[in-house]
């Protein structure tokens, strides 16, 4: 009998083979903790006591404190099946109860194409549209990708097929129906986000001892076994005080702090195989010291577990545990310069620095005596050889390097770049040549054509109900030439070792990603979002993420390409700037977008878009496409925001970042200024925050005040140095992975 058999809450039970895949199975690594002895026995201790019984269970602390870890414990333990929902603000009843979407009727399927109607049949005969994509595979033996668009189309065909025509429904019950029925361990993330109070009414109702739920199709009584674990954070942006009837039907609560030194230890070797405990225990003491003293500042950042499991784990890995504390941990809690400065005074308060100094030391000199052989390779376009004239140092980004920093770094751009290095006499730099360079043929041709086509018909239907459906517009796919590869050269010049670092500090953390997270706004998916419908775009669903989607970042930046950014040298900041963020998405095999726009170029072209970079059609040559960033004509930014932001809800990923590179405010032809201007861009933030977009709005020129405004400070960066831009841009970028 396993350990934790004594907490099983209803042994006659017998769960289905689906439901015991549910069922949380704990890893070698899990340690138990206090925590989770202590709730398994009150519960098992009161479960057959009726009004004493505790069946709502209350964990609540810092991000990283191990409140999901130990729900799905207590799954393990009660051997209930495990399942959760994330709340988010804009939460409504159909979220808690389910939804009711249109089928179309047998008769009017029949009318359809064979294709069509096989694949509606066999998504109508199973139990949700969950797994879609991998049924429309099977049935009609397509990719993947293909049926991805085939699930839109069918939704869409379902729309216009039963348009002025009798409809049928079918009812798609929530997650926390599922579980309330079934009698699941449900976790329910963060309902202290909830802005409306009638959903937290529903949520109460929910969460009674013996309640029940009306649903359009029965009424649901509460499963004897059915235990809710309700997680939040404390003091987080977007959180509010949980409920007090929430509070009130909690029958156990948990505050979630750090651990105690000694079990942060025994869980970091567990996990991640690292023994050396004079290492780690420095490391848990600065993790420890860092936790009080952004309480003791009232600094919004939290150092917790998780963070010290990734940067042991660097560690691990061979990464300076001096100079991954900044990307592990403290550029996690705050990139403020101020806010870093009173964390660093607390760990030189502490003697920490010293004693991670030590622990440095002590581990390189570990590893150079285990290390007989080093093997290092050098990427095809490297910055190491080149003259480092004064010239050269005045006018390059300056970039802070670690002592310790492989120049040499096994991190490079694509090598089929087709470019390569032939070292030159003496110590001048190396020259670059294009290798064997073939006449582009023309299906190569065409297939560019029929891609650049794409991408105007997309942009013109993102556009098509918004204030700019009548703007004549252009996606262009710019070409590049031998100057491009030698300005290219030349700007990157100065970045790669830096990018090549954040990088190696960020490829650890991507190699042990995994989540379970729903993944918003699909055109199917096992959670129905109510709050879509009325985008009427189809993509109405949410699906849980396996954990080999991995990392979970994509990323578009959007550059203005308006005539005053020839000024100030702002627009070869620019430049720099999205050659860095393209590189490093490059080395962490993240989905990048970057797309330059201007307006008012002529009467026939009034919006002009440059897809520089496109993740439906990745090329290596693209970073050549970069050096064509020009200062043109005005800008009309909410337009190109509006496409770019439509174009990454597409993806699968949970956390769709969108930065917009601009040096002033919105101004083009037809009186978009102003008023008009701002509001159009807060509209369209608006819209795509709600949809799971990310907005950032890099400032780099005069009118910085009128960008903070119309964007908010929460997602306002000053860039006051433009020499930083490049480097602060991949930093900010690393730290949503």
């Amino acid at each position: 009998m396993n350990n934790h058999e004594q907490y099983v809450l209803s042994p006659a039970r017998r769960l289905t083979d689906a439901e015991q895949q549910l069922v949380w199975k704990k890893p070698a690594s899990h340690t138990v903790s206090e925590a989770e002895q202590r709730i398994s026995a009150e519960v098992k201790r009161n479960w057959n006591r009726a009004e004493m019984k505790i069946t709502n269970i209350l964990l609540e602390g810092d991000a990283g404190s191990g409140k999901t870890q130990l729900a799905k414990a207590l799954s393990a333990n009660f051997r209930l099946p495990y399942t959760k929902v994330t709340c988010f603000a804009d939460m409504d009843k159909s979220d808690i109860i389910g939804a009711i979407l249109p089928v179309i009727s047998s008769d009017r399927l029949e009318r359809l194409e064979h294709a069509d109607q096989i694949a509606l049949k066999t998504l109508y005969e199973s139990d949700s549209f969950h797994s879609a994509t991998e049924i429309l595979v099977n049935v009609l033996g397509m990719t993947h990708e293909d049926a991805t668009i085939k699930m839109k189309q069918l939704l869409k065909l379902a729309e216009e097929t039963t348009e002025n025509e009798p409809v049928e429904y079918r009812f798609y019950p929530s997650e926390i129906v599922r579980a309330y029925k079934n009698g699941y361990l449900l976790e329910i993330q963060e309902p202290n986000v909830i802005r409306d109070a009638a959903v937290l009414m529903a949520l109460n109702s929910a969460l009674e001892p013996d309640g029940s739920i009306n649903l359009p199709t029965e009424i649901v009584h509460r499963h004897s076994d059915f235990i809710t674990v309700i997680t939040a954070n404390r003091s987080y942006a977007g959180a509010r005080p949980l409920n007090e009837a929430l509070r009130d039907r909690i029958q156990h609560a948990e505050k979630m702090d750090l651990p105690t030194k000694e079990i942060m230890m025994e869980r970091a070797m567990s996990k991640t195989g690292y023994e050396d405990e004079k290492v780690l225990a420095v490391l848990a003491d600065i993790i420890i010291t860092l936790d009080k003293a952004t309480r003791a500042n009232a600094i919004k950042g939290v150092a917790g577990m998780r963070s010290y499991l990734y940067w042991t784990d660097a560690v691990a890995g061979g990464a300076s545990a001096k100079e991954s504390l900044y990307h592990k941990v403290i550029y996690k809690i705050t990139t403020d310069s101020e806010e870093i400065k009173l964390l660093e005074e607390a760990l030189k308060n502490h003697g920490l620095l010293a004693a991670l100094e030590e622990a440095s030391v002590d581990e390189k000199k570990k590893r150079n005596r285990d290390e007989e052989v080093e093997i290092k390779s050098s990427g095809s376009i490297d910055d190491t050889a080149f003259d480092k004239d004064d010239q050269a140092e005045k006018n390059g980004i300056i970039l802070k390097m670690s002592a310790d920093s492989d120049e040499g770094s096994t991190f490079s751009p694509d090598d089929t770049a087709k470019m390569e290095s032939s070292d030159s006499a003496g110590n001048g730099p190396p020259t670059y040549h294009q290798t064997n360079p073939e006449p582009i043929s023309e299906e190569a041709k065409q297939k560019e054509r029929d891609f650049r086509k794409k991408l105007n018909q997309t942009a013109r239907e993102i556009v098509s109900d918004s204030i700019h459906q009548k703007v004549k517009l252009i996606v262009h796919r710019p070409e590049y030439d031998l100057e491009n590869q030698e300005d290219y050269v030349r700007l990157s010049k100065g970045l790669m070792p830096v990018v090549r670092e954040i990088a190696k500090g960020t490829l650890p953390l991507l190699e042990h990603e995994t989540s379970s997270e729903f993944a918003r706004n699909h055109y199917y998916g096992s959670k129905f979002q109510a709050d879509s419908v009325a985008y009427r775009d189809y993509r109405y669903f949410s699906k849980k993420r396996p954990p080999t989607d991995s990392p979970s970042l994509a990323v578009g930046i959007r550059v203005d390409e308006s005539a005053s950014m020839s000024a100030f040298g702002r627009l070869e900041a620019a430049k720099r700037a999205v050659i860095a963020v393209y590189e490093y998405c490059q080395m962490c095999d993240i989905p990048i977008l970057i797309y330059g726009d201007t307006a008012d170029v002529s009467k026939l072209e009034q919006m002009s878009i440059f897809a520089y970079t496109d993740f439906d059609k990745p090329d290596a040559q693209d970073r050549f496409r970069l050096m064509k960033i020009s200062a043109r004509s005005n800008n009309r930014d909410g337009m190109a925001l509006r496409i770019m932001a439509e174009r990454l809800t597409v993806l699968p990923h949970q956390t769709k970042l969108l930065i917009s590179i601009s040096d002033g405010q919105p101004r083009a032809m037809d009186d978009y200024t102003g008023s008009l201007a701002a509001n159009d861009i807060k509209q369209t933030i608006d819209r795509y925050e709600r949809r799971g977009i990310t907005f950032l709005a890099a400032a780099i020129g005069q009118d910085k005040k009128v960008i903070s405004d119309i964007y908010g400070n929460e997602r306002f960066l000053d860039i006051t140095d433009l020499q930083e831009f490049p480097a602060r841009l991949v930093r900010v970028i690393a730290r949503y992975l």
